[in-house]
């Protein structure tokens, strides 16, 4: 059989003949992205081969330039393996993945639900035979403690907690439901954890349950990024059967067990004093973290299996470890505006009684909210993943080495930020790709419609000279050369028209459905009173550049925008703390009037319009 040696470690795997290389790949134990769900469409899974023979075909050349096929590279997805190879091993992604873990929002008080209580009771005897549930319950009673439920994941460890205190312990309820039983007197803390399940990104909150104080943050990448990067491609990955559903929930729940442990060890605290987790998360996410088939999600009428559901042992979704919080899931809208916009809604109190206020978390799928007139509607743009990376030629994450901001400079030509100034960069993630196509909008390289400008064409405009001399022409038309910016260095990071034209699919989408609300709800864009923008993506941009580039509709005013953080992790964290703000976020899912913008006239009439640039 074939026999793969990865270099620079001379590690080895051996595949049958036939493998597909992204197969093998993961197999020798690399992390290896695929954003468009291994269809052989974006590229980004490209390895380079060094020896062996691996023919080109006419799959690689459809999704990777013809220059960088000729050097062998390959994308991995759609190639398969027939004899011995030696590849370069593929770059391991900063964990982080660029997690937005910054928030703010309203505050709660903490949860009266949550009690704690030290109750004494007579140990078994041969004259005292009632089961431990009973005598518990009966000693919970005689301290006032009526109606109280005994949950399975409580009932399993019962028998040794009760002994293990000496029939003398604390117990910790939250309402109704048992929580945990410990030895009295052991100082142990009742702690939540909230957390923001992004379908790129994930970031978590440890809290103190008793008042509220936020120990600890952590944050990592989405593992289920390895099936795709946006929620159509889980969808399906999920849909191919109940092997594939349950890896991708296995994924979310190691991820959520991960984010946990991070954020006890900053914090100094337990594993085992986590009694809560409050998840917020998109529908599509929701779904497959509760191990129900989300397929009808992605076929018209996009009706989700649940709402809402009820709160559940953490062993129920798999979680594996000495504890087992109750999981508490923050409810959803709609097929396509879940649980995170409901936890947005929450943290910032976007509600019918205020004036117009136009919320957006703008991402892989882009969510839209506007309070306006007495009613709050939502919709949901598919904006692609190009605002994560994905799609364009360099596109990554916002992670070390990647163009974060791109400015005019004094003589005319490109200041370039990079994220930690790690130089020379590595691509560009998706604030860096709006500067960008906003300076060049500015500097007349790209016109309204969203052409790039040859050297030519953009000398007979009047582009500034220090702009020109990096125009270029590759395999996909016009480019701009970004970084370097002192010659036409082939491993630089450039902005290509093909770049150009997906950052005109995802902005159009945004701004044709903020536009259909507009009308909805008959309230003109100069009559918007607050934009407040979500997400590690509305976090960073740069309002003005989103202006220009019509991001948000036109007629906005510029000083009526910003950028409100994590919003979904805001949001979790009053759902974990508080049962009336976990009472507010329930009628939110049911009071905000959805609308479905597929097949709306007016929405591709929009869509088609906002496809073009605002005029200067």
């Amino acid at each position: 059989m074939p026999t793969i040696t990865f270099q620079p470690s001379g590690r080895r795997t051996v595949v049958p003949p036939g493998s597909r290389l992204i197969d093998a790949v993961r197999q020798a134990g690399f992390d290896i992205p695929a954003p468009c769900g291994e269809k052989g469409l974006c590229g980004k899974c490209r390895v380079k081969v060094v020896a062996g023979d691996m023919p080109a075909g006419s799959a690689q050349t459809g999704c990777l330039p013809g220059k960088l096929v000729g050097e062998g590279w390959r994308a991995s997805c759609v190639a398969t393996v027939d004899g011995d190879l030696v590849i370069d091993a593929p770059v391991d992604v900063d964990a982080d993945g660029g997690s937005l873990t910054d928030f703010a929002g309203l505050d709660a008080a903490v949860d009266d639900e949550l009690w704690t209580a030290t109750v004494s009771m007579a140990q078994p005897s041969k004259d005292d035979q009632r089961d431990d549930s009973s005598r518990l319950l009966a000693a919970l009673a005689d301290a006032g403690r009526t109606g109280v439920i005994i949950p399975p994941n409580v009932l399993a460890d019962l028998p040794r907690r009760l002994r293990d205190a000496a029939f003398h312990p604390d117990v910790v309820g939250l309402g109704r439901r048992l929580l945990a039983v410990r030895p009295a007197g052991s100082g142990r803390e009742a702690l939540g954890l909230a957390v923001d399940l992004g379908t790129t990104t994930m970031a978590a909150a440890l809290c103190d349950l008793r008042d509220g104080t936020i120990l600890a943050l952590s944050s990592l990448a989405n593992p289920q990024s390895i099936r795709g990067d946006d929620v159509i491609s889980r969808i399906d990955y999920a849909s191919r059967g109940r092997d594939e559903l349950a890896e991708l929930r296995r994924l979310a729940v190691e991820a959520i067990t991960d984010l946990s442990r991070k954020a006890l060890s900053a914090a100094g605290r337990q594993r085992d004093d986590v009694l809560l987790v409050a998840v917020a998360g998109n529908t599509v996410m929701n779904h497959i973290l509760m191990g129900v088939d989300p397929t009808a999600l992605a076929l018209s009428p996009f009706i989700p299996g649940f709402r809402r559901v009820d709160p559940v042992p953490a062993r129920d979704i798999g979680w594996r470890g000495a504890n087992e919080p109750l999981v508490m899931i923050v409810p959803n809208i709609a097929a396509y505006v879940g649980g995170d916009i409901t936890a947005g809604i929450l943290a910032h109190d976007v509600t019918a009684d205020g004036g117009p206020v136009l919320f957006l978390d703008v991402g892989t799928n882009g969510e839209i909210v506007l309070a306006a007139n007495g009613t709050v509607h939502a919709c949901a743009a598919a904006a692609g993943p190009a605002f994560e990376g994905a799609r364009i030629r360099q596109g990554m994450r916002a992670v070390p080495g990647a163009i974060s901001g791109v400015a005019i400079a004094a003589d005319g030509g490109l200041d370039i930020a990079v994220v930690d100034n790690q130089r020379p960069a590595k691509g560009i993630c998706g604030t860096g790709l709006l500067d960008a196509v906003a300076a060049c909008l500015d500097l007349r390289v790209v016109d309204d419609g969203g052409r790039m400008l040859d050297a030519d064409e953009a000398e007979d405009e009047g582009v500034p000279e220090p702009v020109r001399r990096h125009l270029h022409e590759d395999d996909d038309g016009p480019a701009l050369w970004l970084e370097p910016m002192s010659g036409h260095d082939d491993s630089g990071v450039a902005l290509t028209g093909r770049d150009v034209r997906e950052f005109q699919l995802a902005k159009g989408a945004i701004a044709a459905g903020a536009r259909v609300l507009l009308r909805i709800a008959g309230v003109k864009p100069e009559e918007v009173e607050h934009v407040l923008l979500a997400g590690g993506f509305g976090n960073y941009l740069r309002p003005a550049a989103a202006l220009r580039t019509g991001l948000l509709p036109q007629g906005i005013r510029l000083d009526r925008v910003r950028s409100v953080g994590n919003a979904s992790l805001a949001g979790a964290r009053l759902y974990l703390l508080s049962g009336e703000e976990r009472d507010r976020a329930d009628a939110i899912s049911r009071e905000v009037k959805y609308i479905e913008l597929s097949g709306r006239d007016d929405f591709q009439i929009a869509f088609a319009e906002e496809m073009m640039f605002p005029e200067a």
